[in-house]
């Protein structure tokens, strides 16, 4: 467990709750999430456990997301046909890969995960569909069918009056997401390179690619002295004859948006340093 501190002065009961995580791996290897994670964070947090330092209120929003699971599992202790929060174990390459539920319908074959998180995460589904479709391949190596999968996404960000005014915005806080379905074949060739990659970050040092450390890439801004907003913000630059008179480009670099803000073992990473 990190080093928890409380630099904003929150009450102790939320220091107390995200002290006492009893989040457990089952003793695997490897855990889902870790998988498709970066190798090197994996690593770090390793070689790092006693010396990771966190605050408090950087773990609020997954405390929330634990309180979710709690209300999932005490409603499939009421429900028939309904299992919650159950632990998966298969052998890859010599590890114990591990991953956990959230609620699986067994008449149906419906394995749905429950997310708190934004609205603009809507958009970027790729690790959802990743973890979904692991979670999918060890219930059928521990005897289970799943028929279909999906995100049940709650919106702590979501606002009524942006739903009033954009048919395109979620009309609910929370969503149902269809999650698609890899061939069982793609999805045990994709954990078997995930566990090889992991694997060889013991004993070789694997950076972290953009997307891990979340790049937002350079853009172009194309703005006018005394406005405060850009016309048009491009992925490349524009040519020149294509920027209307009066206005200029702006380049703004990208950044690592993971690295600076919110990867636990920035203080100790030598891709950072480099």
């Amino acid at each position: 467990m990190p080093i928890v501190t409380n630099v904003h002065g929150l009450p102790e009961a939320l220091v107390r709750a995200v002290t006492n995580d009893p989040y457990t791996n089952g003793g695997a290897d490897i855990s889902v999430t870790t998988l498709i994670d970066a190798p090197q964070v994996r690593r770090l947090k390793k070689a790092h456990a006693d010396d990771i330092t966190v605050d408090v209120s950087e773990r609020i929003w997954a405390l929330l997301g634990q309180g979710v699971h709690t209300v999932l599992e005490r409603a499939a202790l009421r429900s028939e046909g309904m299992v919650a929060e159950t632990r998966l174990f298969a052998k890859v390459r010599g590890w114990t890969l591990s991953g956990q539920f959230d609620v699986m319908a067994l008449e149906s074959g419906v394995l749905s995960d429950y997310k708190v998180t934004s609205v603009a995460k809507l958009q970027e589904p790729d690790k959802w569909i990743q973890q979904l479709n692991i979670l999918r391949w060890l219930a059928y190596k521990n005897g289970e069918a799943v028929q279909s999968l999906e995100i049940i996404a709650i919106l702590r960000d979501w606002k009524k009056g942006e739903a009033e005014r954009k048919p395109s915005y979620p009309q609910a806080p929370i969503v149902r997401v269809p999650i698609p379905m890899w061939a069982m074949d793609e999805a045990e060739e994709f954990i078997d390179e995930r566990v090889m990659l992991h694997q060889l970050d013991t004993t070789e040092s694997i950076d972290c690619t953009d997307e891990e450390r979340w790049y937002t890439g350079t853009t172009y801004a194309l703005v006018k002295p005394g406005n405060t907003r850009a016309l048009r913000v491009l992925d490349e630059p524009p040519e020149p004859s294509s920027v209307p008179e009066g206005y200029t480009v702006e380049e703004r670099p990208g950044v690592y948006r993971r690295c600076e803000s919110y990867c636990e073992v920035r203080a100790f990473c030598p891709q950072i340093r480099s």
